[in-house]
């Protein structure tokens, strides 16, 4: 079959490592400025804020369940990874996003070799050079990437993609049954333990198996299951077996093995009519991630009650193309087979079978696994595209020049968005400018506002929200905290009574501890310490590693008198902060200024929880 990027000249493993290492070295150099980019998002939380992961022995928790507060968080191998880096590097973001853009151009070289070996098999070709180089280059830069290679919380899918890839170019290049179920199976095993999103990775082995199984088309196929499952077997049992040990280990350490319900829970016609849409935008994001990329897509989940022709149009179009998949794999097409194993890597975010647990229906870091299959299997689709002799020059050209023009486009779409992923206050602004009515936008921009300094603006924001009566508790808590650090207790008890469910923030328990903080320090402001004590101690019992609720612990003991325990409390609060961090330092100054002012005058100092 012919191919537009066919070459006649010689290949050879020097051309390929010169190739593959040229390839790699531009998409560092197009990704280099997120080496100076800031913590962004659940990264202040989980790497500033909360000393779980670089204090003591805590960590050791947080492996197996409550990381990031969620208590539905199973991902070891990436947690343990989290706590290496915050050690190594003393909470210091520069490296960290090193570290992930490092595992990203280890996920573009996986790409390309994995290209190689679908398009070519075993012979050496004079394409492979160009099979690899297009495979990295069109995963390397895609603009759908900037995302989890910018934001160091998306180690996740970074680190849970690299193990698939492996999986998949181990399982294509190893010949002998023992070694390649080995080390297929681990690969498995290591990338559901760093993120649940590998739960389909056995589907892309049998995919990949059938397709390049070495038999003719013409065989019939039930000759060629046989085939394939007589080859294929002892890795499919091996790889079951590795699936159930994660789940045991998952049960293990959360109780449980299904995901926490969000609350968009859709009856069955409006959830197949959001799984279409998610399916179709998700293929759209690949073609043309120039647009519409940011940290948010609240999508109003009630256009997927109503039946219109476009939504059938879409509806329609989604199971055809599912269903085109599926037909063209059995015949071992690679197009089919890049439609139906990117329609499997999907399927754990379509939200067929379990709720959307947050507001926003998709992220692009979702399509990351889907997205660096795809890459690896163009080269083999181009392959199998007839294409008449007489226009095989014209056709590679125009390729090789729309080729060029979306590289292009790519690296400017990258660079541009690079400096809004690496800054909190970039973010949300962005955030909250691409989406000005949504409510979680407008929650984020008010944090960041506050951790910049701009009240003021973050105080237009929380009034805005109570004014059209918008269900917004962390907006509420942030009103909380910062009336709270002006001495404000009635203010802070206003924005805390408008918070409607306060239940709803157990989900998360660092939002729930939050709210347990801001309460006990209304509490203290009105010179009733005894009574935040228990409702403190709540919130250290539900997170040790917050320093947050033991410092005002420590200030609720001194203002009963109890100085001993307000020094171990205000230790122990130390020792969770960022070492040689300005915030430390604060703390125990306001500590010091509150024990000296306690020996001069009974009650006062009663304010300085927060100053």
């Amino acid at each position: 079959m012919s191919t537009p990027f066919t070459t006649s000249r010689p290949g050879g493993t020097l051309i390929l490592c010169f190739v593959a290492a040229a390839a790699a070295l531009f998409v560092a150099l197009v990704y280099w400025p997120v080496s100076h980019a800031q913590f962004v998002w659940d990264d202040i939380m989980n790497f500033q804020r909360s000393g779980g992961l670089r204090h003591g022995n805590d960590w050791q928790h947080l492996i197996f369940r409550g990381f990031n507060g969620f208590v539905n968080y199973f991902r070891p191998l990436v947690v343990a990874l989290f706590t290496l880096e915050v050690r190594a590097f003393q909470v210091t973001p520069g490296p960290m996003h090193v570290i992930s853009l490092m595992v990203h151009i280890v996920n573009t070289l996986l790409v390309g070799l994995l290209a190689m070996h679908l398009s070519a098999g075993e012979s050496r070709s004079g394409q492979h050079w160009f099979v690899m180089t297009l495979a990295m280059l069109l995963y390397g830069l895609h603009p759908l990437l900037v995302e989890p290679v910018v934001w160091i919380d998306c180690q996740f899918d970074l680190i849970a993609t690299l193990f698939m890839l492996l999986g998949l170019l181990l399982n294509a290049s190893l010949k002998r049954n023992f070694p390649r179920m080995l080390a297929v199976a681990l690969c498995f095993f290591l990338a559901a333990c760093s993120k649940e999103s590998a739960a389909p990775f056995p589907l892309f082995i049998v995919v990949f198996d059938w397709l390049k199984l070495p038999i003719s088309k013409s065989t019939p196929k039930l000759a060629q299951l046989q085939s394939l499952i007589s080859r294929n077997w002892p890795v499919y049992v091996l790889t079951l077996v590795a699936g159930i040990t994660y789940l045991f280990l998952r049960h293990w350490a959360l109780g449980s093995l299904a995901l926490e319900a969000g609350t968009d829970q859709l009856p069955a016609l409006p959830r197949a009519q959001q799984a279409s849409f998610l399916y179709l935008r998700y293929w759209r994001m690949f073609f043309w991630p120039m647009t519409g990329m940011g940290p948010l897509h609240p999508i109003d989940s009630i256009q997927f009650f109503n039946f219109s022709s476009m939504s059938i149009l879409r509806d329609v179009g989604a199971v055809s193309m599912v269903l085109i998949g599926f037909i063209l794999t059995l015949r071992r097409s690679f197009t089919g087979g890049l439609i139906l194993v990117v329609t499997f890597s999907l399927l754990p975010v379509l939200h067929v079978l379990a709720a959307n647990v947050d507001a926003s229906l998709y992220h692009e870091r979702y399509a990351m696994t889907a997205l660096a299959i795809a890459c690896a299997m163009v080269p083999g689709c181009l392959q199998e595209t007839p294409i008449p002799a007489n226009i095989r020059d014209v056709c590679s050209i125009a390729a090789l020049v729309a080729l060029a023009a979306w590289i292009a486009l790519s690296i400017m779409n990258i660079r541009q968005t690079i400096p809004l992923w690496s800054s909190q206050l970039k973010l949300w602004e962005w955030a909250y400018q691409e989406n000005p009515t949504y409510v979680g936008a407008k929650d984020q921009l008010i944090t960041a506002y506050i951790g910049a300094g701009k009240n003021e603006k973050a105080t237009y924001i929380i009034n805005d929200v109570i004014a059209r009566s918008e269900n917004c508790p962390m907006c509420m808590l942030n009103g909380a905290s910062m009336a709270l650090k002006e001495g404000k207790a009635d203010l802070a008890e206003f924005y805390l009574s408008k918070i409607k469910n306060p239940n709803e923030l157990r989900f998360n328990n660092a939002t729930y501890d939050f709210y347990l903080i801001d309460q006990a320090e209304v509490l203290i402001l009105r010179n009733r310490a005894a009574e935040a004590e228990p409702i403190l101690r709540q919130a250290i019992a539900a997170d040790g590693s917050d320093p947050e609720p033991q410092f005002t612990l420590a200030v609720a003991l001194a203002l009963q008198g109890k100085i001993l325990a307000a020094k171990s409390a205000q230790k122990s609060a130390m020792s969770l902060y960022v070492p040689d961090g300005t915030e430390r330092a604060r703390r125990e100054e306001t500590f010091t200024a509150l024990l000296d002012s306690l020996q001069t005058t009974s009650g006062k100092g009663a304010d300085v929880t927060r100053n």
